[in-house]
This record gives structure tokens, C-alpha cells and sequence, in this order.
């Protein structure tokens, strides 16, 4: 393989790694589902966000799904290091349902 093609390669790479941390990166302020990865659980993300006074939004024992504000992102980081993938998500998905209200899937 080439060097030109190498360097074409790396910059492309690079081109898309910056779009996929644009699209999902939450910035700080924002809230963020945290997800853990390899050996962490809902456990893991729960000491986190004490660690880091991340205020949680939603939090599903059952599924799992924490949902928590980012305060800066040094903690981005933390939770990085801690085996917890923050993923950005709406302000339409951390609004609490009205009560008495039931959520449909329909196909």
C-alpha cells in the first residue's frame, strides 16, 4: 500500500470519528444515556454518578438505562475511564411521562 493512500485512509478515518463524536457527544449541560461496557454495570454508573454529582434524570433498574446530566467534561472523561459510553439524548427523551400515561410500540 501506498503512502498516499495510507494518509488518505487515516484522514478518512479521522473525517469520521469526528462526525460520530459530533452526533453523540454529549456536550456539558446536556443530558446523556449512560451505557456500560465490558466489565461495568448499572452499579458502575451508579457510583459514577455519585462520584461526579451527575443528577439522574431517569434511571430503569430493570433495563438498565440511566440517563444523567453532564456537568463538565472532565467527567466525560471519568466516565469514559470508569467503562461507561455516554451517548447524547434529546431533551424529548428525559421528560418524565405524564402519570397514567402508557407507552404503545406498535409496528
Amino acid at each position: 500500500m501506498s503512502a498516499d493512500r495510507i494518509i488518505i485512509a487515516v484522514h478518512g478515518a479521522a473525517v469520521l470519528l469526528a462526525l460520530a463524536a459530533a452526533l453523540v457527544w454529549p456536550r456539558a449541560g446536556q443530558a446523556a444515556l449512560m451505557v456500560p461496557f465490558g466489565g461495568s454495570d448499572i452499579a458502575t454508573v451508579l457510583r459514577w454518578a455519585d462520584a461526579e454529582q451527575a443528577p439522574l434524570l431517569s434511571l430503569d433498574p430493570g433495563s438498565g438505562r440511566v440517563i444523567a446530566r453532564i456537568s463538565t467534561n472532565r467527567s466525560l472523561l471519568s466516565a469514559i475511564s470508569h467503562g461507561i459510553v455516554p451517548i447524547a439524548v434529546r431533551g424529548t427523551g428525559c421528560t418524565a411521562r405524564p402519570q397514567g400515561t402508557r407507552t404503545s410500540w406498535t409496528n
